[in-house]
């Protein structure tokens, strides 16, 4: 189902819910669920982040003085060249999830119709900071809460993309991890 245009939102739904609330608590509850939740994917992606970096540091660490290095690769065979290949792409698929990641520049401009909130949408070639600005000074609450809470959907996809990505990168690294244990304790 496509998404809907801010302006093509029914704004004749009314905001009081069914529970007999008053609408402002109402829009207040819904305002601080939505503005929570964005902090809170914002705050998983940089924890994301953060693990990445923790685990290239410590892959990185692993092939330079760890007991497999990589400028001995040669005299350990089979398990130094499984194991370069494993670490290689460990920090390959830890950095892809930590590369930026924005939608393409027609993605972007068709953002505006449905998201004011974030970032990409307000700098869609179609958005002009005095379009912005007007919108803003006539919006309705429906049309605030419709926009962020689309953008908190598409802000939690690119978090799941970067987990999918940190996950296959903890893989490898646990791969290489094993081989080096192996080595350590001359299972091999």
């Amino acid at each position: 189902m496509p998404l809907k245009k801010l302006d093509e939102l029914d704004l004749s739904v009314d905001l009081h819910g069914t529970e007999g609330l008053d609408v402002n608590y109402v829009s207040r509850i819904r305002s601080q669920y939505l503005f929570t939740q964005h902090q809170t994917i914002i705050a998983q992606m940089q924890f994301a982040d953060a693990k990445a970096a923790a685990l290239i540091a410590l892959i990185g660490f692993i092939t330079l003085r760890g007991p497999i290095k990589v400028d001995q690769i040669t005299s350990f065979g089979f398990i130094g060249y499984i194991f370069l290949a494993s670490a290689g792409l460990a920090v390959i698929f830890t950095l892809l999830s930590i590369f930026p990641r924005y939608p393409s520049k027609a993605k972007r401009n068709a953002l505006i119709f449905s998201d004011r909130w974030s970032w990409p949408a307000l700098a869609s070639d179609d958005l002009k900071p005095e379009d912005f600005a007007r919108y803003m000074q006539t919006a309705e609450v429906s049309q605030l809460f419709y926009s962020i809470a689309i953008s908190n959907s598409y802000i939690a996809d690119i978090l799941l993309n970067k987990y999918r990505l940190l996950r296959i990168g903890f893989g490898f690294g646990l791969c290489a991890m094993a081989l080096m244990g192996i080595k350590i304790w001359g299972i091999y």
